[in-house]
Order: structure tokens, then sequence, then C-alpha cells
């Protein structure tokens, strides 16, 4: 069986996104205070990120063997870094190329050093999304194999030594697939709501199989290949 992505799927899965008090408590608190001058709030924002979003950063890895994250350590690694004057960047940008938030991305990446890779890089991104959550994609394992399934290729990413790769590719394959379903509701989806999307796409049975096939439709014109190879 042929799995969708249609009109129908996409208003029912965000018909169940009604943020949790948790959630919209988060975005408050990163929108009210986004400046780093006062250590236990960061710590605050950090606890909450972690709690909400824990794949990476509570489980061991070969990497991080046995080492459990520290919101105090990181919160000092932030308060240390120029991370103030970054967002400052980000917000007075005359324009806002996905280049300038691939390089914030990898930037941040590197405050998160004593963690591993992949844990600094979902942290990052998380930490970006809940502070500017109109610019960036929450980066997680699956929502990562989602792209995979439904997405070939580099998406057009172009790969510099400013930023992180994995994060790039799934920066560009996002921006992408948003762009293709925009037909479908008549709007672009914003971060969070791309995301309620893929991850009802993966509770779907099968979605974790490979070598199945999604489609997308419009009313105009129907299409029923692979969203990979659909132009």
């Amino acid at each position: 069986m042929k799995l969708t992505l249609t009109r129908e799927f996409i208003t029912d899965a965000l018909s169940f996104s009604v943020l949790d008090p948790k959630v919209r408590a988060l975005y408050d608190l990163c929108f009210m205070c986004r400046h780093h001058m006062r250590n236990e709030i960061v710590v605050d924002k950090l606890r909450l990120i972690t709690r909400l979003h824990s794949t990476y950063l509570y489980n061991d890895s070969p990497a991080w063997p046995g080492k459990p994250f520290s919101a105090e350590a990181a919160a000092h690694s932030l308060s240390q870094s120029p991370v103030d004057h970054w967002f400052g960047a980000l917000s007075t940008a005359e324009q806002l190329d996905s280049g300038l938030l691939l390089e914030l991305h990898k930037r941040l990446m590197g405050v998160f050093d004593d963690i591993n890779e992949e844990a600094a890089r979902s942290l990052a991104s998380k930490y970006l999304h809940f502070h500017f959550p109109e610019l960036f994609y929450v980066y997680d394992s699956r929502i990562a194999s989602a792209l995979a399934l439904l997405m070939e290729g580099d998406c057009g990413f172009l790969a510099l030594a400013d930023f992180d790769f994995a994060y790039g590719r799934f920066h560009a394959c996002c921006r992408k697939l948003t762009e293709r379903i925009t037909p479908l509701v008549g709007r672009a989806l914003s971060p969070r709501e791309l995301d309620r999307v893929l991850r009802a796409w993966l509770d779907m049975e099968g979605a974790r199989g490979k070598g199945q096939e999604a489609r997308y439709e419009t009313d105009a014109f129907p299409c029923t290949l692979s969203l990979a190879s659909c132009t």
C-alpha cells in the first residue's frame, strides 16, 4: 500500500497539534529571555528542552558513554560564548538566507562541544528553534528518517566547511518538502507544523519500511509518484 501525503492527511495531522502547555511555556520563556545574562534562566530553558526532547541527551553512546547531560555546564558554555552577538546579528539581518542560519547552527554546535556530535547537532537545532521558531527546524533521528524516505539526494544543499553537513541537508530537505506541499494547504507550513506532519507520517503503519512510496496530490494535477521524483 502506498503511503500518502494528501490535503486530508496533512489537515488531520495538524488538527491534533495543540501545543502542550510545557512547550508553550518554553516558547514564551525563550521569547522573553533571549539573552544569556542570567545563568539560572538559561539552565531552565535547557532543562525544559531536554525534558521535552530527550532522544540523544539521555541515551548513552560510544562517543559519550554514561555521561549525563548537565544543563548547568551547557548554560555556562553559552554564557561564555558570543551567542548574544550571534542572535543579535540574526535578528537584525537585512536578508535571512539559509547560509546565515546554517552558520549559526554550526557555531552553536561548537558551544556544545562537550557532548557527542549527534547530541550537539540535535540540541543546537532545538535551542535555535525555540528562540527563532519560524527559522529553524528541529533535528532528531525520527524526522531525519522520515525525510530520507520522502526525499532523495541532498535537496540542493551545497556543503561548505562553515555548515554541518547532516543538519544542512536536513534543513534543505525540510524547506523543499514545505514548498512541495504548500499547494495542498494553501500556505507554507511552519517548522513546528512540518515536524508534526512528519511525525504523523512515521506513525502510519509500514512507514518505516524500506522501498515504500509516498505521494502528494493537488486537485488540479494528482501525482502518484515518489515525492523524491515528483516535480
